[in-house]
C-alpha cells in the first residue's frame, strides 16, 4: 500500500475526508490509538495515510501541530476571521475570548463586520474595541467586498471563521467560493439569536489557501490561561501598563494603575476594560473553585 500525505478537510463521526497535495480527496478512517488520545484527528491536521485505492484510506500518523483552537476545534490555523454583524446583536464578550485564544495560539485575528448594508454602527464599535490590536474589515456577503479576505490567505495560509450563528459566516464562504454552497439560516424570532445551520467544520480551497467553515456558537472558554496572565494577551493594555506602579499589576484593584486610569479618561475603550475585569474575575473564580 502506498503512503501519502494530506490535510484533513472534513470530519464527521470518526470519518475523515483527506485531500492530498494534488487536491484529490480520500475517505479515511483512523485507528482508535489515534482517535482517542492526544493525537485525535481534527480538521486542519496534516496527516500521513495509506491509500487503500478507490478513494479510501487509513490515517497512520498525525503530524505535529503548530496550534489548535478548541472552539471551534481546528488545527494549524494562520488567521481567524472573527465575524460579527448588526444582527444578531454583537457579543463582544465572546469576541474577546476568541481573540485572546488566538493570541495565545499565535493566530492572527481579523475582525470581520458583515451585513454593513444594514448599518455601519457595528463597524464603528468594532474599531473602538479592537482597532488598535487587529484589522477590522467591513463587508457584505451580498457583494464582492468579501474579496478583501483573500489577501489574508496568500502563501497557502489557512483561515477559519468564528462567531455567533446567523452572523453570515457561511454566506461569506459561499460568496468566496460559490461551489461550496453551504446552508444558511437566519435569526430565531423567539430568542433573537442565530439558528445553527453549519453542523460540521469543513475546509475549502480559496485562492491559494484554505478556509474552514465552522459551527456557530454562543459560548467560548479561555484556553489554559491563568487570571494573572490574562492582561498579557491584550496588547493595547500592555503598552499602557508600563505606567503602572506594580509590574505585576492585574489592572483591577491595585492603586496607581495606568490601565484603569486610561480607561477612565477614555484613552482606552471603557467597555473593553470593563469586560476585561469580568473575564479576570471569572478566571479567578474558576481557580478558587478548582482548589476547594
Amino acid at each position: 500500500m502506498v503512503t501519502k500525505r494530506g490535510i484533513v478537510v472534513k470530519s464527521v463521526g470518526g470519518v475523515f475526508t483527506v485531500a492530498d497535495d494534488l487536491g484529490q480527496k480520500y475517505v479515511c478512517f483512523a485507528p482508535k490509538k489515534l482517535r482517542y488520545n492526544e493525537l485525535d484527528v481534527i480538521v486542519g491536521d496534516k496527516v500521513s495515510f495509506q491509500d487503500l485505492r478507490r478513494g479510501k484510506g487509513v490515517v497512520t500518523e498525525v503530524q505535529p501541530r503548530r496550534n489548535k483552537l478548541v472552539r471551534p476545534e481546528i488545527a494549524n490555523v494562520d488567521v481567524c476571521f472573527v465575524v460579527i454583524a448588526p444582527q444578531p446583536q454583537p457579543d463582544f464578550y465572546l469576541c474577546d475570548k476568541v481573540m485572546i485564544n488566538c493570541f495565545q495560539e499565535h493566530i492572527e485575528p481579523v475582525v470581520v463586520v458583515n451585513k454593513c448594508d444594514l448599518s455601519l454602527d457595528t463597524a464603528r464599535e468594532a474599531v473602538c474595541n479592537y482597532g488598535k490590536i487587529a484589522d477590522v474589515v467591513t463587508l457584505s456577503a451580498l457583494d464582492d467586498s468579501v474579496n478583501q479576505l483573500t489577501k489574508y490567505l496568500k502563501g497557502g495560509k489557512t483561515g477559519c471563521f468564528a462567531g455567533q450563528s446567523a452572523v453570515g459566516k457561511t454566506s461569506i464562504l459561499n460568496a468566496l467560493l460559490p461551489e461550496a454552497q453551504g446552508e444558511t439560516g437566519g435569526i430565531s424570532v423567539k430568542s433573537g439569536r442565530g439558528v445553527h445551520t453549519t453542523r460540521h467544520s469543513s475546509l475549502h480551497r480559496v485562492a491559494d489557501g484554505y478556509v474552514v467553515d465552522t459551527c456557530g456558537f454562543s459560548l467560548c472558554e479561555l484556553q489554559n490561561i491563568r487570571s494573572d496572565e490574562l492582561r498579557l494577551y491584550l496588547d493595547d493594555f500592555v503598552d499602557v501598563a508600563r505606567g503602572c506602579k506594580y509590574t505585576s499589576c492585574t489592572h483591577t484593584v491595585e492603586p496607581d494603575c495606568a490601565v484603569k486610569l486610561a480607561a477612565e479618561r477614555g484613552e482606552l475603550f471603557k467597555p473593553r476594560y470593563d469586560r476585561y475585569v469580568e473575564e479576570f474575575a471569572e478566571l479567578r473564580q474558576q481557580e478558587e473553585n478548582k482548589y476547594r
